[in-house]
């Protein structure tokens, strides 16, 4: 950095702690409150907090998760906590990969000849990319760096991935739903384990 240089702003500001406590606040609070009044919903809650790290950038197998709360819950029920989880892991990396791509040392990154082409090819039709992504087993990966490189919009990104994902959930859900109907109670109590 030159002096008079203005420093690169910082990874987690104010705002973005003030949009993630508004954001798990209310969530902690609702998994309290079912653990507590609705007892028999709390693998629900569990697959919730496990979506959140499963939608984000970390690696954890979230299908099976899915297709396991589909042997115990309504696929309905699967697909909108799920749904709601997406959302969550989507601001959350929609606001680090943007606050990433916004460092000076990352500018390297986002002028190589792949990025560029990436968001060219992307900005073509951003929402309905983010949308096919979601929802097919097409790696979702690329665009949780894309779109913030592409410096699409957080609303706009969020809405896609969850228009994408909740019909994903919900079928593989039924798919849970179609394995206890087919494999009895051995197969339910095999998957059910999977969920914590």
């Amino acid at each position: 950095m030159v002096e008079g240089d203005p420093p690169n702003p910082p990874l987690v500001g104010r705002r973005t702690l003030l949009l993630t406590a508004a954001v798990l606040v209310p969530a902690i609070l609702s998994t309290w409150i079912v653990w507590r009044l609705l007892p028999e919903w709390w693998k629900l809650t569990s697959f919730f907090w496990y979506s959140i790290p499963g939608n984000s950038f970390l690696w954890l197998p979230h299908e099976p998760a899915v297709i396991a709360a589909g042997l115990i819950y309504e696929p309905i029920w699967v697909a909108l906590v799920g749904g709601l989880a997406t959302a969550i892991a989507s601001v959350i990396d929609h606001l680090l990969f943007t606050k990433a791509f916004q460092m000076d040392r990352l500018e390297a990154v986002r002028r190589a000849k792949p990025v560029v082409t990436a968001i060219r090819l992307f900005n073509r039709r951003p929402w309905w990319t983010i949308v096919v992504f979601a929802f097919t087993p097409i790696p979702f990966y690329p665009m949780r760096l894309v779109a913030p490189a592409a410096s699409y919009p957080m609303k706009r990104y969020v809405s896609a991935v969850v228009v994408g994902r909740v019909p994903r959930y919900f079928l593989l859900a039924l798919g849970g739903t179609w394995i206890s109907a087919i494999g009895g109670s051995w197969a339910s109590d095999w998957i059910s384990r999977l969920i914590p």
